[in-house]
């Protein structure tokens, strides 16, 4: 008996199997293009490409919307389920800073590696909010002025943002 294939010729039966809000967008997700070229990347320590074994069973299991560990309640006072999701959402939970860290870390290590001098989280940039962003150039870079970057670490399974990635893989960046 053959199984029954949508167009493109995944199977409806993986689809037809997402029961939360959230196993939809995991898997338009992986199945997008090139979303799993990261596992391609060679392992070198020295250019910040190697992950633990821990970070790699974590990154396989939050994409596949799997089974990450036991419900438990958050700092935050919220349930966290057992595909660990929570964690990428909760303004309380430290792997969202270690995330937006991580990214800053990556675009400063671009800068550097182009020759161009960076300053993370420079001060007195902003006057109006008092806020900073995360990183700027140490020379000009368009009309006498720093180029001043930030980041902003989003997932597809939050709350806000699950609905448009739900349709379509690559919605919410």
């Amino acid at each position: 008996m053959m199984r029954q294939t949508r167009p493109s010729g995944r199977p409806a039966a993986v689809e037809e199997s997402c029961t939360s809000p959230f196993q939809r967008p995991s898997l338009l997700a992986a199945r997008a293009p090139h979303s799993g070229d990261w596992l391609l990347a060679l392992p070198i320590t020295a250019c910040g490409l190697r992950l633990e074994d821990e970070a790699v069973r974590i990154a396989v299991t939050l994409r596949l919307c799997s089974i990450l560990g036991s419900p438990h309640t958050c700092r935050c006072g919220s349930l966290v389920e057992a595909t660990g999701v929570h964690g990428l959402v909760c303004k309380q939970a430290p792997s969202r800073v270690v995330r937006h860290h991580a990214l800053k870390e990556c675009i400063s290590r671009a800068f550097s590696a182009a020759g161009i001098p960076v300053r993370k989280e420079p001060a007195g940039l902003v006057q109006r909010d008092g806020k900073r962003p995360d990183g700027c150039t140490l020379i000009p870079w368009r009309g006498c002025k720093p180029l001043a970057s930030d980041v902003i670490v989003c997932t597809t399974v939050a709350d806000s943002y699950v609905t448009a990635a739900s349709q379509s893989a690559g919605s919410v960046a």
